[in-house]
């Protein structure tokens, strides 16, 4: 049980406005984000409807990634105003930083550590990296998550 901040509800709710929904629901969400049991509703499937699933494609060292927000890391990007550049610059760093390294990215999941920009938060994606083939080449697929989940055989990569 544990309520969230008022700035989490305060994003979540503005968010949610923006989207079309009806106003009674829209009443009783704010209720549930303002009560004892607010994280818990956080996981609930009637709420993680209305946080779609973002895609994003990056071209990295030649090679092209797209990126899968889920909804619950969709969810919490919003409720900690973490932007979707934010997240993709992390991930280009990462990239860049294997490269640069001659690190080989393989398949399954990797938690990386870093902060987007200098002195900024510092932030936790989990990711989980699946290689498909399309027509022109890799195309490389990565499920992304916010903060640590439940993998405890992620590669760790501090940036």
């Amino acid at each position: 049980m544990a309520r969230l901040r008022q700035e989490e509800i305060r994003r979540l709710l503005g968010y949610l406005r923006k989207r079309p929904a009806d106003p009674g629901l829209l009443a009783q969400i704010e209720d549930e984000l303002r009560s004892d049991y607010a994280d818990e509703f956080l996981r609930e499937p009637e709420l993680l409807v209305h946080f779609p699933v973002l895609t994003e494609n990056l071209i990295v060292d030649g090679s092209q990634w797209q990126l899968r927000i889920i909804p619950h890391a969709h969810l919490r990007m919003v409720q900690h105003g973490v932007k979707l550049e934010v997240v993709s610059t992390l991930f280009q760093r990462f990239v860049e930083y294997c490269v640069a390294s001659a690190e080989i990215i393989t398949s399954g999941p990797y938690t990386i550590f870093g902060r987007p920009e200098p002195r900024s938060a510092r932030l936790t994606l989990r990711v989980d990296v699946d290689f498909v083939t399309d027509e022109s080449g890799a195309a490389h697929v990565v499920t992304v998550f916010i903060g640590r989940s439940g993998s405890n055989n992620a590669i760790e990569v501090e940036l």
